[in-house]
């Protein structure tokens, strides 16, 4: 059983609608889960369920129309360092080359930091992430793959708690997209970061979550699964007759959820 002691987010009865015309859309409805300490949360679920609604909330971009969030016992307020959100665009800045964009995520950790160490340190991100090789490069130099690393180490060097991940691999080709799913794993169990990973992506949610929150297509919570698969999940374990029956099953059970039929439900804002 989880304690309070684990729980690092709270979200609580969560409803988020924006006004359209003279009506609204109703977003998320009461949504109510809690968010561990060094998980790996995903969340899936239907096209325009809210998913990346959820994650902008919890980023403190947007804020709830009912309902609270709460990080670490305090209510989300508005962004903050403990948050690094990855977005499925990259976000680097063309003009400064590869060391020079991950060395701005230093400026919001309010450090002083000699120009010998910023460099330092910043090259053991890219080097975490595989790119130290192309430090000096600017962003027009790299392939997509190559720009969502630099953006993971440019995310990194803030040092945020929790990683907050909105389609962050869905423009990367299958090989790219596998080594990230690599990287993204080792980081988050050298690192010991909290991940919420937002996927379309049913294989990707079942190799890297802890538990997967299956979201309706009216933006309410249908299921929370805890993944039974042991760790590790890629590389020679994939290849495991027994494991990748086990992996299939349990993608059907998360398909299955997406599948059922929810119904119409109200909103209910505050």
């Amino acid at each position: 059983m989880n304690t309070g002691k684990d729980i690092l987010i709270s979200v609580r009865q969560v409803s988020k609608t924006y006004s359209k015309g003279r009506g609204s859309v109703c977003v998320l409805r009461d949504c109510t889960f809690d968010v561990l300490k060094n998980e790996f949360l995903v969340i899936v679920g239907p096209t325009g369920c809210g998913k990346s609604t959820m994650l902008k909330l919890i980023a403190g971009l947007e804020f709830p129309s009912s309902g609270s969030i709460l990080l670490e016992g305090a209510p989300v307020t508005g962004p903050g360092a403990d948050r690094g959100m990855i977005f499925q665009e990259y976000a680097l800045l063309p003009w400064r080359t590869v060391l020079k964009n991950v060395e701005l995520g230093f400026e919001f950790r309010n450090r002083e930091m000699s120009e010998k160490d910023r460099r330092d340190e910043a090259m053991r991100y890219l080097e975490m992430v595989g790119l130290g090789y192309a430090a000096k490069k600017h962003p027009v130099e790299l392939s997509g793959g190559m720009k969502r690393r630099a953006s993971l180490a440019m995310i990194l060097a803030i040092k945020p708690k929790i990683l907050l991940m909105d389609g962050a691999f869905n423009a990367l080709d299958s090989k790219t997209r596998m080594t990230m799913h690599q990287e993204i794993t080792r980081i988050w169990e050298t690192e010991k970061n909290t991940v919420i990973f937002v996927t379309s992506d049913l294989d990707e949610a079942v190799k890297l979550s802890d538990r997967i929150v299956v979201l309706d297509k009216q933006g309410g919570i249908d299921d929370i699964l805890s993944n039974p698969l042991p760790r590790p999940r890629l590389g020679s374990a994939a290849r495991d007759l027994d494991f990748h029956h086990r992996f299939v099953s349990f993608r059907e059970t998360v398909m299955n959820v997406i599948k059922k039929d929810a119904g119409m439900r109200t909103c209910a804002v505050g």
